[in-house]
């Protein structure tokens, strides 16, 4: 089985830690060691480094070396240019064998129980042997989240197995409600497992113009990729494939599970920011705070979010953590 570690994005809710030097899947925000690292060794639990395929910015290759000094540099595949994840899934895709299982993990996901983690792997690589098709893992939701896409469960196929209805975009909050009291909806957690052979013809048939521009180019061969990626549409695997394709499946799962989508995912992940000799809170409550060098005040203000670096400072309520990248489309385009 290979890896395949999807690490291009730019993380731009993340300001003022993450910038287009450093984004969100280097940043360490929780202890001393990045997101892509902690997908890396969660994955060596059960695989060897020449094993994990991983597909980032060119500009960010250096960097990737840099954290997963164990991965061969020959794995390490240099996108072009950001077109979004299909192209990026077929591209690490072509580096496994046709009968190949590869298991697609985003580099900055937050899944603390890896045990559990490759136990639910192990249940999706038993039911793709048995049934085929292209499976997602889909997280047994806790709440009602409207941050989360939903992928329908439909027809059980086996204990935890089924065939997908329906994919759903982030919905409301009442919508989220309905979906969590029928028992039958799922986070779409974004994490997929595919033999390879299998994923290269749906995409063949679901989004011609990603394989007819990449079917005969080198993954490792930076020129023939930057005149291939001129040209291939920029769209998720989920619009390209996921959604388009009738062989697509769903595992279960019961992890806890975070994509660690903005500054609130943090906040739910490490709780309130309680006073200390750095914070002060003044009639305040359900703050959350992470500061570089200075004491921070927050005097009459609730459910706020106070980030401080050496690149900016973010003050922001905590339901406005998505505007984040406007933010940030704002600055880099005025300076």
């Amino acid at each position: 089985m290979k890896a395949l570690i999807l690490a291009g994005g730019s993380g731009e809710r993340f300001w003022p830690f993450s910038t287009p030097e450093t984004p969100k899947q280097f940043l360490k925000l929780f202890d001393d060691k990045s997101l892509i690292r902690w997908t890396f060794e969660r994955v060596l639990k059960r695989l060897n480094p020449k094993d994990v395929i991983v597909v980032t910015h060119r500009d960010y290759v250096e960097r990737t070396k840099e954290e997963l000094p164990e991965l061969p540099p020959e794995n390490i595949i240099a996108e072009p240019q950001k077109k979004n994840t299909a192209p990026a899934c077929f591209v690490g895709t072509k580096l496994a064998e046709d009968d190949e299982p590869v298991l697609v993990l985003p580099a900055d996901h937050r899944i603390p129980d890896v045990e559990e983690f490759w136990n639910t792997v192990k249940k999706a690589l038993n039911a793709l042997e048995k049934y085929g098709g292209l499976f997602t893992f889909g997280i047994v939701p806790t709440r009602p989240e409207t941050g989360y896409g939903y992928i329908e469960a439909g027809e059980e196929l086996e204990d935890g197995v089924h065939e997908v209805v329906q994919f759903r975009e982030k919905p409301d909050l009442n919508t989220a409600k309905r979906f969590l009291e029928s028992g039958r909806f799922l986070w779409n957690s974004g994490m997929f497992l595919w033999k390879a052979k299998e994923f290269i013809e749906e995409v063949k048939v679901c989004e011609p113009a990603i394989y007819e521009h990449l079917k005969d180019v080198d993954p490792r061969d930076f020129e023939a990729m930057k005149k291939a990626y001129e040209k291939v549409p920029s769209i998720s695997v989920d619009y390209a494939v996921m959604e388009r394709s009738r062989k697509v499946r769903v595992v279960k799962a019961n992890f806890e599970w975070s994509d660690v989508g903005n500054w609130s995912s943090v906040r739910e992940i490490e709780g309130y920011t309680e006073e200390s000799e750095n914070v002060v809170l003044v009639d305040s409550e359900r703050v959350f705070v992470k500061i570089h060098d200075k004491p921070v005040a927050i005097v009459g203000l609730s459910d706020v979010i106070v980030i401080d670096s050496p690149n900016g400072i973010l003050i922001c309520k905590e339901e406005h953590a998505q505007k984040v990248r406007e933010v940030v489309r704002k600055l880099f385009r005025t300076s």
